[in-house]
């Protein structure tokens, strides 16, 4: 297990934080987010992407639903599973602002079932990813997630968002005001105690 500190360019002011890149991630994933009070997130890049970028400043989420299944999510979640499909319309309302505050590279299979508490995915599902161009590193991310207290609707070139890849681009940079932390330290620190201790 080897830890990736990473630099970050801190944009946050007066609850002020600037967005222009966005990370596709699944909607049940958001929901258990709020659920357990911290963001865990596994990538190793899309099928469209050599590998994962990882971003050092606040980002915004889109929400998806294409790849969330029973199949890939733990049965004890399948209640955060909805019957939607995701919307590539050229804005959203966005709701969430993260940014990446610790990467861990997961450099043996096993590892996963060390940490298989922290998250709502069926191992199975996780280890196909682990698998998947194996020259490339799986890597989970710790993340800092806050939502707005009213969302706000964004615009994006939807061509450029579709497909197997994490990120996409707003049209233009926006601000965001007014955000809760959703994160908290008691949280967080359980998620970093299982990783230093692996």
């Amino acid at each position: 297990m080897i830890l990736y500190n990473s630099r970050f360019i801190k944009l946050k002011q007066a609850n002020n934080m600037i967005i222009d890149n966005i990370l596709k991630e699944w909607s049940s994933a958001l929901d258990f987010f709020e659920l357990k009070k911290y963001g865990l997130i596994f990538r190793k890049g899309g099928i469209h992407e050599k590998d994962f970028k990882l971003e050092d400043s606040y980002f915004g989420i889109f929400k998806t639903f294409e790849h969330e299944s029973k199949e890939t999510l733990k049965d004890k979640y399948h209640y955060l599973l909805k019957d939607l499909d995701t919307k590539y319309e050229g804005f959203f309302d966005l709701e969430y602002v993260c940014k990446i505050t610790k990467s861990y590279e997961i450099d043996e299979v096993s590892v996963l079932d060390l940490i298989d508490d922290l998250h709502p995915w069926k191992k199975e599902y996780l280890i196909d990813r682990f698998n998947f161009r194996q020259k490339n590193s799986l890597f989970a991310h710790i993340l800092e997630v806050n939502k707005l207290k009213i969302p706000k609707k964004v615009d994006y070139d939807s061509e450029k968002a579709k497909g197997c890849k994490s990120w996409f681009n707003l049209n233009s940079p926006v601000n965001t005001f007014a955000t809760v932390q959703i994160s908290d330290k008691m949280n967080e620190n359980r998620v970093l105690r299982a990783f230093k201790d692996i």
